[in-house]
């Protein structure tokens, strides 16, 4: 396969085309940026977290986002907000030029694809011919979608060729390379200009360019083609020679966005694989955000956590199999075990309100633990 070096600047056309925010990441103005981090640390952190990852809110600056990556759709977002959550409209209480910052910020923090469009042609028009940008415009889709993952997948069993449209944020000057796992026919174009292109059937006629990236947006196309299967098997990620690393394909949520589990006013007790708890440990999210991991085979308090919720969806952007998450504070003094006893057995766990009963049998007799709140930041444990 040749390798050989290009720079791709960004073309003038396409500066002149996009609006003025997608730029954001060069083009803030140091009075905007301080105030949108002020308006983020009064209004947003509390939900975002204070690295936009996330919290009880959706984290802003993964590759997942529900109600769409576009500058226009991030604005809508802080303007309409989103009924029956905790995400409000502000286009009532903040005046457009603190919108506007805010938008701008939050796109400034985004790097990797976003904006990803999923078009579908049938195969009939490609067959036998070099998949261009070109060929592609003069053929109609027959579907296109808007992948709110920002990563290319088909559905389950669809039998078509790709063709992958995305704008690419950079914020780091440097080479780049694509890495692609050969499967069928691929072509990757950055700004118009072919940097990669491979097929499985002529492993000498490829072509996989390093080339230079400059801070800014990019387009990105991916042309693709492979035999009919249930799932799509291109794998690609783009590498930043030395640095990052960015997931070109992946699978979809299949509708089920990310997911913060987060306190409410009344008491919950949740099972979820941790990494480092046991696989049956009992989650009990208490209202007033306090999180208590409880081993209902030996009784034991094994961790407690402040102002914590829990992250089922840590797996993202890479869509990977990996334990859900606790967001929190650890709480350095909480009690280790709530009973001793010969014979355990474990019955069963009910809610009351703001308290969490876990009911066991003791050498013989039913004992009840109570987990309950105790004051904003902590617990207690009682037996009955």
């Amino acid at each position: 396969m040749k390798r050989a070096h290009i720079s791709i600047p960004l073309p003038a056309s396409l500066l002149a085309a996009l609006p003025l925010c997608a730029f954001a990441v060069q083009t803030l103005h140091a009075e905007d940026h301080a105030r949108a981090r002020e308006l983020y640390a009064q209004i947003c952190v509390n939900c975002h977290g204070p690295q936009l990852d996330g919290g009880k809110g959706p984290a802003l600056v993964d590759a997942y986002w529900r109600h769409g990556s576009e500058p226009e759709a991030i604005l809508k977002s802080i303007n309409k907000g989103f009924p029956g959550t905790e995400m409000v409209a502000f286009e009532e209480t903040l005046p457009e030029s603190d919108r506007i910052a805010l938008r701008d910020f939050l796109v400034a923090q985004q790097e990797g694809l976003r904006e990803v469009v999923r078009h579908v042609y049938p195969r009939a028009p490609f067959r036998g011919k070099r998949l261009t940008p070109a060929l592609f415009d003069s053929v109609e889709p027959v579907s296109s979608d808007r992948l709110p993952e920002n990563v290319y997948y088909f559905d389950r069993n669809q039998d078509g060729v790709l063709r992958g449209v995305a704008k690419l944020l950079i914020r780091q000057a440097g080479r780049y390379r694509f890495n692609i796992r050969p499967r069928g026919r691929t072509a990757v174009y950055v700004d118009g200009r072919e940097a990669h292109r491979s097929d499985d059937k002529d492993k000498q006629g490829g072509l996989n360019e390093s080339f230079t990236l400059t801070p800014g947006v990019h387009r990105l196309e991916i042309l693709h083609e492979e035999r009919p299967s249930p799932n799509l098997r291109l794998g690609g990620t783009l590498q930043h020679e030395g640095g990052k690393r960015w997931e070109l394909t992946g699978r979809s949520l299949q509708g089920n966005p990310p997911k913060i589990i987060a306190a409410e006013p009344e008491a919950k007790v949740v099972r979820k694989w941790i990494a480092g708890l046991p696989p049956r440990a009992l989650l009990c999210l208490l209202p007033n955000q306090t999180l208590v991991a409880y081993n209902p085979q030996t009784t034991e308090i094994l961790q407690a956590w402040h102002s914590a919720s829990i992250d089922q969806t840590p797996s993202l952007p890479d869509r990977s199999a990996k334990p859900s998450e606790i967001r929190g504070v650890p709480i350095a003094d909480a009690p280790s075990r709530a009973l001793s006893a010969e014979r355990l057995r474990f019955l069963r766990y009910q809610v009351d309100l703001d308290t969490v009963r876990l009911v066991s049998l003791v050498d013989g007799e039913e004992k009840t633990v109570i987990v309950a709140p105790d004051g904003e930041r902590s617990f207690k444990v009682s037996v009955q």
